[in-house]
Formats: structure tokens, C-alpha cells, sequence
């Protein structure tokens, strides 16, 4: 009898165990209600991502671009007065991403810097790292999914859920997913085909706006993805000596997304809950 009513114990401790669990999976942040606006400038950068956000009160910098371009985010920051940013995001470590790192650096302070939790492999992200160690840098390498808000904007941040891919560094990216009011905002990073199977089942709507990811580049997942997100308007992060592949640029088409080019210059979007504007 002593047997079984331990028996019964135990499993009743793994159901609350595993509801409990249940219940942590799902909890979700509301979506605020807007207050004001939210706007944000992809900068013309070459094959490079280089982003600025800015809700009502709260900055973040989204990659900094390749070592040359570091100079340009500094300007636009400098332009609209700014000398410490909330966030700074480095989706993963290629030289694309990071490299305009240590210039930013010298020239703001940053509340959070957030990375993915690997080790990358090249000149820029030793660079990065004796950026880090020589300003004391407070770093945060995310290891799960995270939800916050910044005034009337939700972000929620989608981290690589394995250890290794095929593709190596690019598909490390995070992927930050953007809500303000009725618009919706995803940025994509580099990911490639292993990391756009892990968005999709993360992300897997449709959103009004897209930050192409891998700077239009092709894989075999890249129509899956297009076709679930169907964006009404996406940015690739091109030049005119590196292009978005042609067929990435189709399939956009087939989806009625309208397209722009950072290889035509910065490209600035405002969001005010219900409308979007861009300008190029």
C-alpha cells in the first residue's frame, strides 16, 4: 500500500510539474497600446546590415555593418543627438555585422549589448572582442527567447536553436521580431536554410514589413519563408557589386511585396500603429 501511495504522489507531481510548464511556455507580452511612434533608418552600407531604431524614449542599434561603416551609424546618431543607445543588437559575427563595432564604441555608451551565444572565426570579431575587453563592455550572449518593451513597441528575439549548422555563422542569427500597434516589423538577419525552418516555426505569419535576410541571397528554404511572411514591404541589404539574387527578388515580386534596395540609398521607415511610411 506504502508503495503505491508513493506511486501516486509522484505522478501527481509530474503533472503539476509539466502543467506548470505549460503554463511558462505560454505566456506571451501583450501588445502595448500606442503612444506614439516608432521609425527606423536602414542605412546604404554595401552588403551590409547597419540598422537604427528609435521608439519614443529608447534607442537600439541593430549590426554595425563592416569596419568602414561604423563611421556612418555614428554620424546618424550624432544627427539626432544621441550619445548612448539602449540596445545594441549584433545578430552574429560576421565581419558584415560586427565589424563597424569598435568604432560605434568609441564614440557612444550603450545600456545592453546583446549577442548571440557562440564564438565567431575572423579578424573582425577579435576586433570585437578586444573592444569589449579594452572598454570593460558589459556583454549579454542570448540563450533563449525574449520578450520586452520599449515604450508602445514589443520586441521578441528568436535565438539559434542548435549548437552547429551547416552554414556556420550566418545562421546563428537572431531574429527580432517587431510589433507596434497594427504593424508588424521582422528583422532576419543572415539566416540561412536551417535558420529559416526555426523562424518560420517561431515567426510564422505574415508581416508587413521585411529586413530581407542574407542580403537576398537564395537557399532552399527562401520561398517557404517569403510565402509564409508575404511581406507587404522588405529591405535587402545589397550593392550594386553584390545584388540580391534575381529569384529571391521574384519570389518577393510573387508576393506582391514592395521592394527596396539599400544599394539606392538609406531607406527610413516610420510606423505611427496603423500606417507605415518609407522613404528612399
Amino acid at each position: 500500500m506504502k508503495k503505491r501511495r508513493n506511486i501516486i504522489v509522484l505522478v501527481l507531481a509530474l503533472i503539476i510539474v509539466f502543467s506548470g510548464c505549460q503554463k511558462e511556455n505560454k505566456e506571451t507580452l501583450e501588445i502595448p497600446e500606442v503612444v506614439g511612434s516608432f521609425d527606423f533608418t536602414v542605412l546604404k552600407a554595401g552588403q551590409a546590415d547597419a540598422i537604427f531604431l528609435q521608439t519614443e524614449n529608447h534607442s537600439i542599434i541593430l549590426d554595425c555593418g563592416e569596419k568602414d561603416d561604423g563611421d556612418e551609424l555614428v554620424e546618424l546618431l550624432q544627427e539626432k543627438g544621441i550619445s548612448n543607445v539602449d540596445y545594441i543588437f549584433i545578430t552574429h559575427f560576421d565581419k558584415d555585422h560586427v565589424g563597424g563595432f569598435p568604432e560605434v564604441m568609441d564614440n557612444v555608451t550603450a545600456s545592453n549589448i546583446i549577442v548571440p551565444d557562440y564564438e565567431g572565426n575572423n579578424d573582425e570579431y577579435e576586433e570585437y572582442l578586444k573592444t569589449v575587453s579594452n572598454k570593460g563592455l558589459q556583454i549579454t550572449p542570448l540563450t533563449k527567447d525574449t520578450n520586452f518593451i520599449l515604450d508602445d513597441v514589443l520586441f521578441e528575439i528568436s535565438v539559434p536553436k542548435k549548437q552547429s549548422y551547416a552554414e556556420g555563422d550566418n545562421d546563428f542569427s537572431l531574429v527580432i521580431s517587431v510589433t507596434h500597434g497594427d504593424n508588424t516589423f521582422l528583422f532576419a538577419g543572415d539566416a540561412e536554410a536551417d535558420r529559416l525552418t526555426e523562424v518560420i516555426a517561431t515567426f510564422g505569419r505574415q508581416y508587413d514589413f521585411l529586413k530581407v535576410p542574407h542580403h537576398g541571397k537564395l537557399n532552399k528554404n527562401t520561398k517557404r519563408f517569403i510565402k509564409t511572411i508575404k511581406p507587404t514591404y522588405s529591405v535587402i541589404c545589397d550593392s550594386e557589386k553584390n545584388p540580391a539574387e534575381d529569384e529571391t527578388v521574384s519570389i518577393l515580386e510573387f508576393v506582391e511585396s514592395e521592394i527596396y534596395s539599400t544599394r539606392n540609398g538609406n531607406v527610413s521607415v516610420l510606423s505611427d500603429g496603423k500606417e507605415i511610411k518609407i522613404m528612399q
